[in-house]
């Protein structure tokens, strides 16, 4: 069982003083989990095995856990901090919802693709090196801009079989298949995503940064991953989230930023870029939601995108999979109440309100409650302390 290593109190890379992050030991498996800075070095002496259940844990945001109940210390913040009306109760009924749901991100979002698109060549998650799934964490980011989830998938499919077929390299897309495959080519197996001449030159050229500078593995810091051609913010937190477990910003992507400004969760006026909206969105949201808040806003964000045909997604799932046996009348039933409420946050927050079995115990502060009303947001309390549930 992999063990995260004990720390001393250290300031993580882009916190403030008041964010400085515990030192417990804790067992991967056990419920409680805080997050603290990452050693690299002890992440790179993983197996296999310890590898990918400690980067489950870490990141935290596995829909299926979505349905069960919140630790309330989870939402304390500093009391100085203004959040949202109601957003611990929409919050955590947001959560239960979203467990309800199949959404494109659950079965090829960013840390999903390289598993998935393996299992469709035949290699299993235990034949996957971290190195490897880093490598492709990363290769799917920058292929998923401006792009469909389903897209990217079938670009990363084409990839990897080709490295297989072609190049006869059994572990599919790694590092040294990626860089014998020449641009045109690349162009050619890509071709379908947006941008696609561009981001075939930003592939190899990234990855030969990365043979020559840092060893054949994925960047760890925010600055080296920046640093990568056609890599910007969004790619980088997320990357740096879903390969190595650092949590130091929130990765806002089109859905993220549409929905938050929506629903007044930042000030649109003032949030011109995902950037800025990640900014302004950092400075209130408590910091155990980081984690998982990309992952659950853009399920629904994609859900109202109503040109896609999800049922499509299930030829990405092994046979065996249970999501391929999905009540889909009732899947289509919550995906039109989405549709209908979601881009109004009085509205959303009483649909939300209007579903009892969206409560699954989660414990709201009734006195902080009592203090909220339309025109005002609530204050909480200081500190964060994050409880993630198995």
């Amino acid at each position: 069982m992999a063990i995260l290593r004990k720390r001393p109190l250290v300031k993580a890379e882009i916190c403030s003083k008041s964010e400085l992050l515990s030192g417990k030991r804790t067992k991967i498996k056990q419920e409680e989990v805080i997050p603290q800075p990452v050693d690299i070095d002890w992440i790179k002496s993983l197996s296999n095995r310890e590898y990918f259940e400690w980067i489950v844990v870490r990141n935290g945001n596995v829909p299926n856990r979505w349905a069960k109940p919140l630790d309330s210390s989870i939402f304390l913040t500093p009391a100085s901090t203004k959040i949202p009306y109601k957003f611990q109760e929409t919050y955590a009924r947001m959560r239960v919802l979203r467990s309800k749901i199949l959404a494109p991100v659950d079965i090829i979002g960013g840390s999903s693709i390289p598993v998935t698109v393996a299992s469709k060549c035949g290699i299993s998650k235990d034949q996957i090196s971290p190195k490897d799934y880093r490598l492709q964490v990363l290769l799917g980011v920058m292929l998923s801009s401006q792009t469909k989830d389903e897209v990217t998938a079938m670009a990363m499919l084409n990839i990897m079989r080709y490295c297989i077929d072609e190049l006869h390299i059994k572990q599919g897309m790694t590092l040294e298949a990626v860089l014998q495959i020449n641009e045109t080519k690349l162009d050619e197996l890509i071709h379908s995503v947006g941008f696609h001449t561009r981001k075939a030159k930003y592939i190899l050229s990234s990855c030969q940064i990365l043979k020559d500078q840092h060893l054949g593995d994925v960047p760890a810091t925010i600055d080296e991953l920046l640093a990568l051609p056609g890599v910007g913010p969004k790619m980088a937190y997320l990357t740096l989230q879903k390969a190595w477990g650092k949590i130091e910003g929130i990765c806002v992507d089109v859905h993220v930023d549409r929905l938050t400004k929506l629903w007044k969760w930042v000030t649109p006026q003032k949030c011109k870029t995902p950037d800025q909206t990640r900014i302004q969105l950092q400075s209130w949201l408590p910091r155990g939601l980081w984690t998982e808040i990309n992952g659950l806003l853009v399920g629904f964000g994609q859900i109202v995108t109503k040109s896609r045909n999800l049922r499509d997604l299930l030829k990405f799932l092994p046979s065996n999979d249970p999501r391929n046996f999905l009540d889909w009348d009732l899947q289509s039933e919550l995906y039109k109440e989405i549709q209908e409420n979601i881009m109004s946050y009085p509205k959303w927050v009483k649909y939300l309100e209007g579903k009892p079995e969206l409560v699954v115990g989660t414990k709201v502060n009734a006195e902080h409650g009592e203090q909220a009303n339309e025109k005002t947001m609530v204050k909480l309390e200081d500190d964060i302390s994050v409880k993630v549930e198995d």
